[in-house]
């Protein structure tokens, strides 16, 4: 049989983002404070990109005048969310002012938890698509170190063939147990990298799955005999567990500096919910226009030609930053538009109205991805009359029977108002709490319930007993 070569052509899709459109996406998922940390660092690294104050900033001074000015930090300073595409020329801002607050604002004395895994993640060598991987992740803990959705979800197909191997990775970061759905989960990492192993691992597992309830009621016996371990074997189980922490994390979330800074706020005034975006925290760039001028200036030699390719590429990389941010707030300020639209009565009446609602179904609305609406609410907080809440919380999925579906929010905040009302009675089991809800149209299960009462961190009956 003989074979003669052949030529053939084939097509396929293939989707490449640009370097541009990948900072933006990373940009997105940044809180707040570390984009202004961002900011910060754009702005004494590249000449092209000024403040609109008419002088020259020394970012010194502000450090210097942190402390006289350290009330004023504390402040809630939103501004109009009209100012989204339209003119801002006649705003008077008294943009030295505005300046100086952002600038007190962007200082950090302390590392973040975020910035302290980011630092690790860096340190690893790892291909494009695996490091954004780890930062999507990272981006999505909250300051305890566990992830604020299910990582999954994050991530594009495409993507999730890089989960596994970086999830693994992170849990070998610093501090142990980041990188958890839950407190539970956090301890068994910890377990897990102090080098407990085996049948060990195994009872250390079941004691803080299913057990730790039965330990604070001192009934070591009967986890004994769950673990079909002896008294003694479980008493120096349980003294090796109250060596880790819980939540991993909190070393890293004290002092002023890791205050939440609200992205918007959508409140009552005169009687209509207003939603305004906090554009005061985010100062309003602009190109350096006498900079970018210096690169016509320049004569043809070879040194000419390399400071005019300087002069361009920061210019470049100004615009770049001044657009990414500029999608940034638009996109959240679409996404607020929505929530206000969806979760209207949440806003007028309190958490206990909170909707199902989908990052899917708002994706549909403005017309994007649903990763973008993960990435954009990531670490996104919102004032509202009820308090601040991160954005995340207003996504719920339906809870209950078609037709009478709640959102699983709803169902929470409910539970809790149900236990508030029994307080000094006797103490209501899960299958109780669950009859309750039934009799208001609320179909749950009482391992629901349970689960429910767990993510409250309120106390299960036996505990609570009556007060």
């Amino acid at each position: 049989m003989e074979f003669s070569p052949n030529l053939s052509l084939s097509q396929k899709q293939q989707l490449k983002l640009s370097p541009q459109l990948l900072q933006t996406f990373e940009l997105m998922a940044l809180p707040l404070t570390e984009l202004q940390q961002k900011i910060k660092s754009e702005i004494e690294s590249n000449p092209a990109l000024e403040l609109p104050s008419g002088g020259e900033v020394s970012y010194e001074q502000f450090a210097q005048q942190k402390q006289q000015r350290e009330a004023s930090r504390t402040e809630d300073t939103y501004s109009d969310s009209s100012s989204y595409g339209s003119d801002r020329g006649g705003y008077d801002y008294e943009a030295s002012d505005r300046q100086q607050k952002f600038m007190e604002n962007a200082l950090s004395e302390e590392e973040t938890l975020q910035e302290h895994l980011l630092s690790q993640l860096g340190c690893e060598q790892l291909e494009d698509a695996a490091y954004a991987v780890g930062e999507i992740l990272i981006t999505n803990m909250d300051a305890n170190g566990f992830f604020l959705e299910d990582p999954q979800s994050l991530l594009t197909p495409s993507q999730l063939v890089h989960l596994e191997p970086v999830l693994h990775l992170i849990h070998q970061f610093d501090p142990p147990g980041v990188g958890a759905k839950d407190w539970r989960e956090s301890l068994i990492l910890q377990a897990q990298s102090k080098g407990l192993q085996k049948e060990d691992l195994q009872h250390f597992t079941a004691l803080v799955q299913d057990n730790l309830e039965l330990m604070r009621a001192n009934k070591q016996s009967v986890v004994a005999k769950n673990l079909g371990i002896e008294i003694e074997d479980l008493e120096e189980l349980y003294t090796f567990l109250k060596t880790l922490t819980p939540f991993p994390g909190q070393g890293f979330a004290s002092g002023p500096e890791q205050m939440v800074i609200p992205d918007l706020s959508i409140k009552q005034e005169e009687g209509e919910l207003v939603l305004r975006m906090n554009n005061a925290s985010l100062p309003d760039l602009r190109i350096n226009a006498e900079f970018a001028s210096l690169a016509g200036e320049l004569g043809n030699d070879e040194e000419a030609k390399k400071a005019q390719h300087y002069i361009q590429q920061q210019v470049k990389n100004a615009n770049a930053l001044i657009f990414q941010v500029q999608i940034r707030n638009q996109t959240l300020y679409k996404v607020a538009q929505v929530l206000l639209a969806e979760q209207h009565e949440f806003f007028l009446f309190g958490p206990q109205y909170i909707k199902p609602l989908t990052q899917k179904e708002v994706a549909q609305q403005i017309g994007v991805h649903e990763t973008t609406i993960s990435r954009i609410s990531t670490a996104k907080w919102m004032d509202t009359d009820w308090g601040i809440f991160p954005i995340k919380k207003l996504f719920s999925n339906a809870v209950g029977e078609e037709g009478a579906e709640l959102s699983k929010q709803a169902v929470k905040e409910t539970i809790r108002q149900i236990l508030e009302e029994h307080q000094g009675q006797k103490a209501l089991s899960d299958q109780k709490i669950s009859d309750i809800l039934k009799g208001k149209g609320i179909s749950v299960a009482r391992r629901t319930v349970a689960k429910y009462r767990n993510e409250l961190n309120i106390d299960p009956s036996f505990i609570r007993g009556t007060n």
